[in-house]
């Protein structure tokens, strides 16, 4: 995992806790920046949150092995559409956590997974589970990811709202996670704009579970990136802290 990362576009910040009540910290996470200036135009960088399930050995392992795969596919090839690339990492990264942790096996091993690749002015999403990619401008948060939960799905119908939602005893059901299956769904948001002064932050449901998301967007705009994420992993072990807790910061300078 890299804990910081910065380039001439983006400042980049991020801190990973088992928070206070979990013995182990199946959360993983990656920034990963290409190598050569040909991939930085196609590919930008790269910023994952993987939230493992399945346990403190199977959990952990698919978190880190879903990251890890991303960050290696997404950039073998310059050529071709990002989004296609990143489609493909995802399809990677799902047989490698399906096979090598989940043992080939139906529910064994999951994980879910968010992906944000950042260019000058815009970004591109994909997405299994409930981790969370947001969009911080001028003080406001909007959610860009859709949580692929029971609780989500019942948030998206009114029959519950954001704050029922963070202490439903049913939020931790997922719907959609990388390596559950041998196959998998996933959601793509294709260039979304980004403007100076712009925030994107990813997160595991630790960070949001805990603290509303006024409070999140309020730190995430008062701190430098690196600073922020240590804040906001502060604030929700001081909220209780009852699950692991991930955050990346990508700040448009």
């Amino acid at each position: 995992m890299s804990g910081s990362a910065s380039q001439d576009i983006f400042e980049i910040g991020a801190a990973s806790d088992r928070g206070s009540v979990r013995e182990f910290n199946e959360d993983y996470y990656g920034v990963f920046e290409p190598e050569t200036e040909e991939l930085m135009a196609s590919r930008g960088v790269l910023t994952v949150v993987s939230d493992g399930m399945g346990g403190h050995f199977s959990g952990g392992a698919a978190s880190r092995t879903a990251v890890d795969a991303l960050g290696e596919v997404y950039f073998e090839d310059s050529q071709g559409d990002a989004l296609n690339a990143l489609s493909w990492a995802f399809k990677e990264a799902n047989r490698r956590v399906f096979e090598k942790v989940g043992e080939g096996r139906k529910g064994l091993a999951g994980t879910t997974c968010t992906a944000v690749a950042l260019f000058g002015d815009r970004v591109h999403i994909a997405h299994a589970g409930d981790s969370r990619a947001y969009l911080v401008r001028d003080g406001a948060m909007h959610q860009l990811t859709r949580d692929h939960s029971v609780v989500g799905e019942l948030v998206r119908q009114g029959m519950l709202d954001n704050d029922e939602a963070r202490s439903h005893p049913h939020r931790n059901i997922i719907t959609r996670a990388v390596g559950l299956r041998d196959e998998i769904d996933i959601d793509i948001c294709r260039d979304i704009r980004i403007e100076e002064g712009d925030i994107v932050l990813l997160c595991s449901d630790g960070l949001f579970s805990m603290i509303a998301e006024d409070e999140i967007a309020e730190i995430a705009s008062g701190a430098p990136p690196e600073d922020a994420c240590e804040r906001l992993v502060k604030r929700a072990k001081e909220e209780g802290g009852t699950d692991n807790i991930t955050v990346i910061i990508a700040k448009r300078l």
